[in-house]
């Protein structure tokens, strides 16, 4: 096939793969003069999934592992709905007369899963109508568990499906209660895989332990908390291997850390011992304070390159997000109206989530920082905060709490669907999301 052919070819996968994806939140017209120049208008409201037929090719090096690999595999292409996937096993590598019946079974886009050898997966993604291939990878497996090798699998082909970055190898944190020898509530810190499954217990102490939050190095995941004492709330940290420190044990309370995407710096609300919250920041140069009691200033979130850090501050009577200028040391006022919480920025899609009062409940909200715009993303009941953004920025974490129990929920901020994580039976609360980690946290 001549290589322009090959360019159209691609073209026209791409602009389906497109459509599949607008459909989700409208259907589309696409017009077309040329490969350079694409006009998308979003017409109306229908649901919809891009189909994608996944073929594991069995070759033995061990039928068991691969089986479930592809299982784990088809879930997570699946998770999102964008992607409708069957499955259809071959025993060896796919011929032109295999192509021939895709194809007449109306399956356009294949991928092809297998074993290169027993510690390296490859995958395909095929045109059938070509047929041509429009992207592989082969992919070294880490680690001994076998949903961890799907998860880095999933992160390597959906963005040749969507143009989106996985986040299948992330982790969920947040608080869960539980009951003690003498009925005396306290708060253990669990950690579970990005859709709520496999929760472990990380921090399991007789003491209450809040308001969790992932470090940002790739390479070395560590949970920061704050633990109750009897004397102050200090700040924590834990390892996946559940080893424990004091980080900060300053008198008062010390909660909610955000890094610098360059990992110099850390911000972090304390009171130490003063009443009010402030914002401090740490750095190679030492400790500063940001902010000097203007009322109670939490949650900080780094963005835009580390110059702003978002926040919450009850500074005006009610609280507002505001954002500070790292440079000017300057504030402003980001939502200055009504009763606003939770803070929490994506870097991937420049957009500011956090939870807002209205009508006597607290509902999810977005501020596009580029286009200066607010959205309010839910309306139903149940008071909803402590928001946190998926790495890929398509989804919002939070905690819902309805009839005195609390639980951890996503929304899909395009569709509106939301899932509930956690258990009705379970009161659990400040959920944060991971970063997309080089080997899977914790192995089960």
């Amino acid at each position: 096939m001549k290589k322009n052919s090959i360019q159209q070819l691609s073209y026209t996968i791409i602009t389906r793969l497109l459509i599949g994806y607008i459909s989700l939140v409208g259907s589309s017209i696409i017009s077309q003069s040329s490969p350079e120049s694409v006009h998308i208008e979003v017409k109306a409201q229908q649901r919809g999934a891009l189909p994608i037929l996944m073929v594991p090719m069995d070759q033995s090096h061990d039928t068991t592992k691969f089986n479930e690999l592809c299982e784990y595999l088809k879930k997570d292409l699946s998770f999102t709905h964008q992607c409708a996937v069957t499955m259809q096993y071959l025993a060896n590598s796919p011929t032109k007369t295999d192509f021939e019946s895709f194809k007449k079974q109306g399956h356009e886009l294949i991928l092809f899963i297998q074993f290169f050898d027993p510690n390296i997966i490859e995958w395909r993604l095929y045109d059938s109508t070509g047929p041509v291939m429009l992207k592989g990878k082969r992919l070294t497996l880490t680690g001994t568990t076998i949903r961890g090798w799907a998860h880095a699998l999933a992160d390597e082909v959906w963005p040749a499906l969507t143009g989106a970055p996985g986040f299948f190898s992330t982790k969920l944190a947040y608080c869960k209660d539980i009951k003690d020898k003498h009925a005396r509530s306290i708060k253990h810190i669990c950690i579970a895989d990005y859709d709520g499954s496999h929760e472990q217990v990380l921090v399991n102490t007789h003491t209450l332990n809040i308001a969790p939050r992932w470090n940002i190095d790739t390479n070395c995941p560590l949970l920061f908390y704050s633990e109750h004492t009897n004397s102050n709330v200090r700040l924590m940290m834990s390892s996946m291997d559940k080893k424990r420190h004091v980080v900060v044990n300053f008198d008062g309370l010390t909660m909610l850390p955000a890094f610098s995407s360059d990992g110099k710096r850390v911000a972090f609300c304390a009171s130490r011992g003063d009443g009010a919250c402030d914002l401090y920041c740490f750095d190679p140069n030492g400790l500063k304070r940001l902010t000097a009691h203007q009322g109670n200033n939490i949650a900080p979130f780094f963005a835009h390159n580390d110059n702003l850090l978002y926040f919450c501050s009850d500074r005006d009577g009610a609280p507002h997000i505001y954002a500070y200028d790292m440079t000017t040391k300057n504030t402003e006022a980001i939502v200055d109206s009504g009763y606003c919480v939770s803070p929490t920025y994506c870097e991937t899609t420049k957009c500011l989530g956090y939870a807002k009062m209205v009508q006597g409940t607290m509902q999810l909200f977005t501020y596009d920082t580029i286009t200066k715009q607010h959205r309010q993303l839910t309306f139903d009941s149940g008071n909803k905060e402590e928001c946190s953004w998926s790495p890929c920025g398509n989804y919002l974490l939070f905690s819902q709490e309805k009839h005195l129990k609390s639980r951890i929920a996503l929304l899909n901020i395009h569709t509106g669907d939301k899932l509930f994580l956690t258990s009705a039976k379970d009161s659990c609360c400040y959920p944060t999301w991971s970063p997309r980690y080089a080997q899977l946290p914790i192995v089960s």
